[in-house]
């Protein structure tokens, strides 16, 4: 019987840890991995935030690959499987907003390909609010369902007591097949890069769960022309008039140095950047609440 390349998807909402998930599995992993990395936005920041490069990172361009998931997916695909070398794996970072299902059908079209499963992502420190957010619950909900391996990330930044009752909810809403903690979206090769297996009748269910809607977002791609003061920068993204679900990028500090930029809609980090990069970040928020032209006017009003 012949066995296709084995393919793994890595999803999760907006800020959950999937781009430190992959950094960490290309510094640790001895196998050559074929990387195909989507954003959501004009420019993909995500491929420009991998750390650490193997010999074929690729980038799945125009958007979120829930939207455009069909010729652009299958052409990359089919134009690795036409290189001499063949990876051993390959790794689909979907966009946070996708859903796996929709991906799940593009990639059964191809027979060159096995697929082994959809790690999910989720954080910790937000499911419970996600989960009871009226206008995203849907996308997080229809994500974790149609996961093989759910993990459990940043359960550093909660209580213990929090952290249980993070899981209880879990358990009461969803039918958990496989199940991980971690820190920093720590997850050995091992325990990922194998083959789930999903039954038939989960694949089904999978298939049937893209009849629902998820919500719609909205993402600003915005390239600085000057410095901009890291506390007033940090100020603006926090600022609740302005909706700021993620924002992640590169800018020019005030001394001029480049740093990047990771938001979650909670949690904001700012450092100097290892490499040097052209600035440049996108914001993204849900369509009718994200105040994009207000947003990007003062953002322009407070560089120099």
């Amino acid at each position: 019987m012949i066995v296709g390349i084995p393919l793994t998807l890595i999803s999760g909402y907006l800020g959950t840890g999937k781009t430190t998930l992959i950094n960490n599995l290309l510094k640790t992993t001895k196998k050559k991995i074929a990387l195909l990395v989507n954003d959501f936005g004009d420019v993909n920041i995500d491929e420009s935030l991998i750390e650490a490069r193997t010999d074929s990172v690729l980038s799945i361009a125009g958007g979120c690959v829930c939207c455009s998931y069909g010729n652009e997916l299958i052409e990359t695909l089919e134009s690795m499987n036409s290189n001499e070398i063949l990876p051993d794996h390959i790794v689909l970072e979907a966009s946070g907003i996708a859903l796996p299902s929709k991906i799940i059908q593009t990639i059964s079209l191809l027979d060159f390909l096995s697929f082994h499963g959809t790690v999910l992502l989720t954080d910790a420190s937000r499911l419970r609010s996600q989960l009871n957010d009226l206008y995203i619950s849907d996308t997080i909900s229809l994500q974790i369902e149609q996961h093989d391996l759910l993990v459990l990330n940043k359960t550093d930044l909660l209580k213990e007591e929090e952290l249980l009752n993070c899981i209880e909810t879990l358990l009461k809403r969803f039918e958990i097949r496989k199940f991980l903690k971690t820190v920093n979206a720590h997850i050995e090769e091992k325990d990922m890069l194998i083959d789930f297996a999903p039954s038939e009748k989960v694949k089904s269910d999978k298939i049937k769960l893209e009849k629902k809607q998820a919500h719609e977002f909205i993402s600003s791609t915005i390239k600085p022309t000057g410095t901009i003061n890291t506390d007033t920068l940090s100020t603006l993204l926090r600022d609740p008039i302005y909706n700021i679900e993620r924002a992640k990028g590169f800018f020019k500090d005030n001394k001029g140095e480049l740093c990047t930029i990771q938001y979650d809609g909670l949690t904001l980090e700012i450092k100097k950047a290892e490499n040097e990069k052209d600035p440049v970040f996108v914001v993204i928020g849900k369509k009718n609440f994200y105040n994009e032209k207000e947003f990007v006017e003062k953002l322009k009003s407070i560089q120099t």
